[in-house]
């Protein structure tokens, strides 16, 4: 496969998506673009592109000729649109797709069962295989919780605002994180590796570590005792289904904590899947040093 120098990026404006464009645009490996609805506001620097879509197939099209990659990092709402960006990167001869994957391990069938969305993603990446032939590849990036992103808006057990946390059956069970940092690390390599990371899904981390390990380091960067309650993954999963079942997003949060801290999930890399770290490059990140930044208030 050829090398791969143009890419765009669906949603760089999200939390996770700019993080990925930020990334891109730092590596200089690469001539970054935007695709954006035409009501969007979010602003880029002068010297990046911005392409304009209302999402029909013929604009997508039209937008994707002469792109390299395409990079999805759509949210919730924006999720269904995939299949329709798919096809429309094949017609234009586009080479790579990364789907917004960039969480939990949705190949594992009991996380999938408990949030029916993660199903589509599964579908996703049914209809990259089948586009194999027609010659785009992809890359699927899984990894595991955003981890800062959690932190700073009390997520996943833990308020640094409020120095509480909710320990779920026992806090010693280990789950795989990275920080949006180094998501985006994972992007950049993925893209200047395009041979090796073909068509394969690819498990990365910052750490993979224990809430009782994180509650060690919050109390040690904070300089206090937290307020720790104590519940189960099987509560969470519970609780967040009525609540989502009823629209209420508070239970896709209980939902994807019992995911991350439940038995059988598939959310410990180190043993469910094998990381990619080191075939990709990735620095080193760890759950210290990261605590210590949140807990100053600086981006890691």
């Amino acid at each position: 496969m050829s090398s791969i120098k143009n890419v765009i990026v669906i949603g760089a404006n999200g939390s996770i998506g700019a993080s990925i464009f930020k990334a891109l645009v730092d590596s200089s490996k690469f001539n970054v673009s935007v695709l954006a609805r035409p009501e969007s506001t979010a602003e880029y620097a002068a010297n990046i592109k911005v392409f304009r879509s209302d999402y029909s197939d013929s604009s997508l099209v039209e937008v994707f000729k002469g792109q390299d990659a395409v990079v999805s990092a759509l949210g919730a709402a924006g999720m269904f649109e995939q299949i329709k960006i798919i096809d429309a990167a094949v017609q234009a001869g586009v080479k790579r797709y990364l789907p917004s994957e960039y969480g939990c391990n949705t190949q594992n069938e009991k996380a999938t069962a408990l949030i029916p969305a993660f199903g589509f993603k599964v579908k996703v990446i049914e209809h990259l295989k089948q586009q194999e032939a027609k010659g785009l590849s992809w890359t699927a990036i899984e990894s595991g919780p955003a981890f800062d992103m959690c932190i700073q808006a009390g997520i996943a057990g833990f308020n640094i605002n409020t120095s509480q946390a909710v320990i779920m059956d026992g806090g010693n069970r280990a789950y795989s994180a990275s920080n949006m940092s180094q998501i985006g690390n994972a992007v950049v390599a993925v893209l200047a590796k395009p041979e090796e990371t073909a068509n394969q899904f690819l498990y990365i981390d910052s750490f993979t570590t224990t809430q009782n390990e994180i509650l060690a380091e919050l109390e040690k960067a904070t300089g206090k005792k937290w307020e720790v309650t104590h519940s189960t993954s099987d509560a969470a999963a519970k609780e967040g289904t009525e609540l989502f079942g009823k629209g209420d997003f508070a239970g896709l949060f209980l939902l994807l904590s019992a995911i991350m801290l439940g038995e059988g999930y598939g959310s410990d890399f180190t043993q469910d899947a094998a990381l990619a770290n080191q075939k990709l490059g990735l620095p080193e990140q760890s759950l210290a040093e990261t605590v210590k930044a949140l807990a100053a208030g600086k981006s890691v």
